[in-house]
């Protein structure tokens, strides 16, 4: 009787240390893919680092040099290797040489974030990698032989494209300078202004909100397009209602742009947001709560009828726009 309980003692705990334990891993690391090389060979350093899910990263600046006589030559952007519920891992790679021999420490790499509703700044870092750079060997024996002439490389295409080019641009120049002249004389203006659109901004943008909302692009897993085509409608929404070049901007030159206008702080306030949060979401990886997807929606669709002009009245110019650097209202 005692050695079934023991045998039974014994499955179980089998079976608890052979459950699946989940557990979030952060840290990060830096590989070569080659820790020896000839001196003014390259080797690539990969960069790697896993952070809990909705974290906001701060990826380092890397200089033109990693630690003494150790240069990057290239960087890649940063891929995502991994995302899911619970963590996700970014990557990049940086193309590397030496052109002096000796062993090398590249120091370890820090990388900060923060949780998402928490206050403390986090940190990670890369163990220190070592990297062997060797002289090329010579024979002394040898006698020194004598300097061979330049070799002779035939012309490639890129070097005639390049010349190609050229001659394009001079030719667009010279008929933009035609242009120019040709309507001085004539005293016509360069640009010719377009009516408005039919329907007036305010009702395009609603309606092109609406059928945003009838895609239910975050409901299918789409959110970046849900956000990335949200934030184009309100931008191309403030270009024909402030004649602010809103497409061309950032979030931070758009929201000093709304500044030079009338708009409540109320609606600024709720722009703001938003756009803060899209570019979160398309720059960051950031995972918004549904909540949040249809609040966002909704708060455009507040800016837009916030700020909605009077009737028989045009778009309104902001005051420290320059006249002459005004878009054409499509």
């Amino acid at each position: 009787m005692k050695t079934a309980w023991l045998y039974i003692l014994f499955v179980l705990t089998l079976s608890l240390l052979a459950s699946p334990v989940k557990s979030q891993y952060t840290g990060a690391a830096a590989r070569l893919d080659s820790t020896s090389l000839l001196i003014g060979n390259q080797s690539k350093l990969e960069l790697t680092v896993t952070v809990p899910a909705g974290s906001i990263l701060n990826w380092p600046i890397l200089a033109d040099t990693l630690t003494r006589n150790v240069e990057i030559l290239r960087k890649s952007g940063l891929d995502t290797v991994s995302s899911n519920d619970r963590q996700f891992t970014l990557k990049q790679d940086l193309v590397i040489t030496s052109f002096d021999s000796g062993y090398y420490v590249i120091p370890p790499i820090r990388f900060n974030y923060s949780k998402k509703g928490d206050t403390v700044t986090y940190f990670t870092e890369t163990a220190p990698v070592y990297l062997a750079v060797n002289t090329v060997q010579t024979d002394q024996k040898n006698d020194i032989k004598p300097i061979k002439p330049p070799l002779k490389a035939p012309i490639t295409f890129k070097e005639v494209l390049t010349w190609v080019a050229l001659a394009l641009v001079i030719v667009a120049i010279a008929f933009a300078l035609y242009y120019f002249l040709l309507k001085n004389k004539k005293k016509e203006p360069l640009l010719k202004i377009r009516l408005k659109p039919t329907i007036p901004a305010d009702e395009a943008a609603l309606e092109a909100f609406e059928t945003l909302r009838l895609k239910k692009l975050w409901q299918s897993g789409r959110v970046k397009e849900y956000y990335s085509e949200m934030t184009d409608i309100v931008r191309e929404y403030i270009e024909l209602r402030f004649i602010i070049r809103a497409l061309e901007m950032t979030t931070d030159e758009i929201a000093s742009a709304i500044k030079q206008t009338n708009v409540n702080g109320q609606a600024r306030e709720k722009l703001l947001k938003t756009l803060t949060l899209a570019d979160l979401v398309k720059f960051a990886k950031e995972q918004p709560l549904p909540v949040e997807n249809d609040l966002s929606l909704n708060s455009c669709i507040d800016f837009v009828r916030e700020t909605r002009p009077p009737k028989n009245e045009g778009p309104e110019v902001p005051q420290s726009t320059d006249m002459n650097q005004q878009k054409p209202v499509n």
